[in-house]
This record gives C-alpha cells, structure tokens and sequence, in this order.
C-alpha cells in the first residue's frame, strides 16, 4: 500500500520523503522477517541450575544448561510427546528432563531416553525444536529464525566499550512493558519527554527547551546527538547537561553514549525484546568510566529502576498499535529521531531496507 502524507513540521533533512509505504500500523505478528534478528532474553546468571521460561514474539522458549558452565541451549517450551511446558522440568546428568513423563533429550535436542520403554527405538518427532542461543554482553540472545527462513539477518550489535580498558560493568536488570517493542525504542529516542515524564527524577518542565539534534542513517539503523538539560545525575544531585549519542540497531537495540562536562562517560545497553504483540522487555547493563568507590552500582540501579518506572506508567497507556504513516500524528522538529525510526520500520517490513547499507 502506498499513501501520500502531508510533510510533517521537521527539518528538511528528515521531511525529504513523504510519501509513506507500507501499513498504516506496524503489528509485529504480521512480519516473519522480525524473527530474524538476534533478542536478549535473560542475564546469563538467570541460567543455572534449572531450565527457565522466556517468551519472544509470542514463542515460548526454555533455555538451560546442560551443565555449569556450558553454553546455554534453546528450545521451544514443548515436549513432542504430550506438550508439556519442558520449563517446568529440570537438568540431569546433562540431560533436560520433560516433568510429564521423564524423557530426556541433550543440548542440541536430541532424545537420549524414554524411561517407560528405555530399549525401544526413540520416535522420529520426538527431538525438540531448537533455536539459535548465544551469549554476549552478560546477556543470553536468541534468533527465532531456522535455515529455511534464512537465518539471522543481522550481527548481534557490537559493543567496543564492553569489557574495554577504563571501563567498568553495571548490570542491571530485566524491566516489563505492557506496549510495543517499537514504542519503547521511539521512548528512547525522544529527549523531548525527559523533562515531563521524569520530573521526579532529573527532568525539570521550566527547562525544556532543546537543541536540535544530528540524525544520521547507518548500515544497521540510525544514530541521532542531542544536548539534553537535566536536574541530576545517578546518586547525586545538581543540575548539569547530558551530550548523548543514540544509536538505534534494527529492530529494538539501543547504545546510549552519554557524556557529562566533568568528562564522566555513561553507557547504557538496552535490549529491547518484543514478548509478543503488545508487551515488550527492556534488559539494561550501565557501562561506566568512573569506579565503585566514586559511584556504587547499587546508586546507579536504583535511580533507573525509578526511571523505568515512571517511563511505565506512561508507555503502558498508549495504544497498542505502533503508527507508522506520518499523517496519524503531529510531529514537530524534536521528533526527527522518531520519524526516521517509523520510516525503516515501514522499509523493513516492505523488504526495502538492506542491512550493512547505510544512507
């Protein structure tokens, strides 16, 4: 479908195209190709001594080790047998363990044994469906895609700051929402929100005003700088400004580079994974140039764990469905991330986006 749309109030830069292709809203469920890209599922500590239940575009999933230290496996959440939840079983003599009937299959899905009939040939559906698993980042990724959906379309997103020199590690934790992977990215990409629905925070409403922020088409998505006034900072108090490079990797990943005037570096990884087609997860790890001493991570944490909070109860209020033709909205110059961001959603599930192809 193609619809032409009035050009939005933004900078020429972002407004050049106006005319939309694609749906009017964009419902994850009705594109496979989100199945192809890599989503953070849970911290690699959440896997040990048990299998555990996550879901990821409406598909639930049991991952495990098969024993510490391993790599962790990924299957649907189904025994071919009689359907049960294998989330519910548990890990023995390396072996996922179904909880309905005990048979047992090893990490690459394949039965070992069927205690009723332990000689007997083993059925030839009864492997599991397994799905692609990795770890990178302190966090467990999946790829729903098989090989005959062609597979990851895209890298897991690189890091350089991870684990460099001179910087330290926060992991944080896993927040819920009841919106669209999509909303909580535009969330992340809006500095206009900041000083409104963080005001308890480190926002201020007599201090809105923005510079107008770079935005810039990559191989993998877009990156946007802004200036942001802000009343704080975690752990303390006093106004200062937020210099903020975002980088949005297809679908749902997001690297904020936030520098403070004192030179203080502030990395924030969000992995944002779509649970289904109307809830999302957040997974966040801080990276820090600064130490413990100077700011314990357990300030960090708690000053996100209210930010999350109060971008919640908003977020969890809007719609459901994710717009995607500009003429549903007003849009102003602060919105040149967000219109950019709706437009690769509509080229990506158009087929017209291109990864590793920039501007």
């Amino acid at each position: 479908m193609t619809l032409t749309d009035p050009e939005p109030d933004v900078a020429p830069a972002v407004a050049r195209e106006t005319t939309h292709h694609g749906p009017d809203h964009l419902v994850l469920s009705e594109h496979p190709v989100f199945r192809r890209f890599w989503y953070a599922v849970c911290f690699t500590d959440d896997v040990a001594d048990g299998p555990v239940e996550r879901t990821v575009l409406g598909q639930e999933l049991v991952l495990w080790r098969p024993e510490p230290g391993s790599a962790v496996s990924a299957a649907w959440n189904r025994c071919a047998h009689r359907d049960a939840p294998l989330s519910m079983g548990w890990v023995k003599d390396c072996h996922l363990v179904c909880p309905y009937h005990g048979w047992e299959w090893d990490a690459e899905g394949r039965t070992q044994r069927i205690p009723q009939f332990p000689t007997a040939p083993h059925p030839t559906k009864s492997g599991l469906t397994m799905v692609r698993a990795q770890e990178r980042y302190g966090m467990v990724w999946v790829c729903l895609a098989d090989d005959a959906e062609g597979g990851p379309v895209a890298d897991i997103p690189p890091v350089p700051q991870y684990a460099a020199p001179g910087w330290r590690v926060v992991p944080e934790r896993q927040w819920d929402f009841a919106c669209t992977a999509m909303h909580l990215v535009e969330n992340n990409v809006d500095p206009g929100h900041v000083a409104f629905v963080h005001r308890a925070t480190f926002g201020n409403p007599d201090n809105a005003e923005l510079t107008e922020a770079d935005v810039e088409r990559t191989a993998y998505g877009f990156l946007t700088r802004n200036e942001v006034p802000v009343e704080s900072r975690p752990g303390e108090v006093g106004a200062t400004v937020r210099s903020t490079v975002a980088q949005v990797h297809l679908p749902f990943f997001m690297h904020l580079h936030i520098t403070y005037p004192d030179g203080l570096q502030h990395v924030m990884l969000k992995a944002i994974t779509p649970v289904d087609d109307e809830h999302c997860v957040i997974l966040q790890t801080v990276l820090r140039t600064d130490s413990e001493a100077e700011r314990p991570a357990a300030d960090i944490l708690a000053f996100d764990d209210v930010v999350e909070q109060e971008d919640a109860t908003l977020l969890d209020r809007l719609p459901a469905g994710f717009p995607l033709a500009p003429r549903l909205n007003a849009h102003a110059k602060a919105d040149r991330a967000s219109l950019l961001l709706r437009r690769l959603y509509a080229e990506l599930v158009t087929g017209r986006w291109t990864p590793g192809v920039g501007a």
